[in-house]
């Protein structure tokens, strides 16, 4: 199981299959590769160096299909934050 940080250091969740979930069991978004997507096949963000989830600027108007807002994942126990990385130009954090 993947666990993930966001770019400025906080604990996001783990991939469960093609899901992006939080530790309650909440899913956040959808993998498509590198980028992620919201139920509503909105762009959220992607993955960044060392698997940290950061949200490209340009990439805002990018959508997928919609998927199940019933879809459900497993909880899991949340895991301590991270030291934060220099934000890069043309980018901000993931959040969530």
């Amino acid at each position: 199981m993947e666990r993930y940080w966001n770019w400025g250091g906080k604990y996001v969740g783990v991939r469960q299959k093609e899901y992006l979930v939080t530790c309650d069991g909440r899913i956040l978004g959808r993998f498509y590769g590198k980028e992620i997507y919201d139920q509503n096949g909105n762009y959220i963000g992607e993955l960044g160096r060392s698997n940290r989830l950061i949200k490209s600027r340009i990439k805002d108007k990018f959508h997928r299909p919609a998927f199940s807002t019933g879809i459900k994942g497993t909880i899991t126990a949340p895991l301590r934050d991270m030291a934060p990385y220099p934000m890069n130009l043309g980018f901000e954090d993931f959040l969530f």
